[in-house]
């Protein structure tokens, strides 16, 4: 099955990352990852935390086009989060590239 990928960047001031990171773990905790065909999430970040990506994996677009309607666009912490201005890009796998093996 192949997966559909959504990358939301923020680019923030450094003093906001706590607030953001904690927003997005809330976000995920309480109302993303019970969510269906929610499969996975990963927050990625720079060394300066200018830079937030947050990446989740999905079953399906429609599925996730589902958790927008609703749930994205009516909750409160999303709210929050909307507010530091997030870009959205959206992927689907195309290949998966194993690990090599060496003898």
């Amino acid at each position: 099955m192949k997966k559909y990928y959504v990358m939301v960047r923020f680019e923030i001031q450094k003093h906001d990352f706590e607030t953001l990171y904690s927003l997005i773990r809330i976000f995920f905790e309480q109302e993303v990852s019970v969510y269906p065909g929610f499969i996975s999430s990963r927050i990625l970040t720079n060394e300066d935390h200018t830079i937030v990506i947050n990446e989740a994996a999905w079953e399906s677009k429609e599925k996730f086009d589902a958790f927008v309607h609703e749930i994205v666009l009516t909750s409160e912490t999303s709210k929050k989060i909307q507010a530091f201005k997030p870009s959205r890009e959206t992927f689907y796998e195309f290949a998966y590239l194993p690990k090599a093996k060496f003898s």
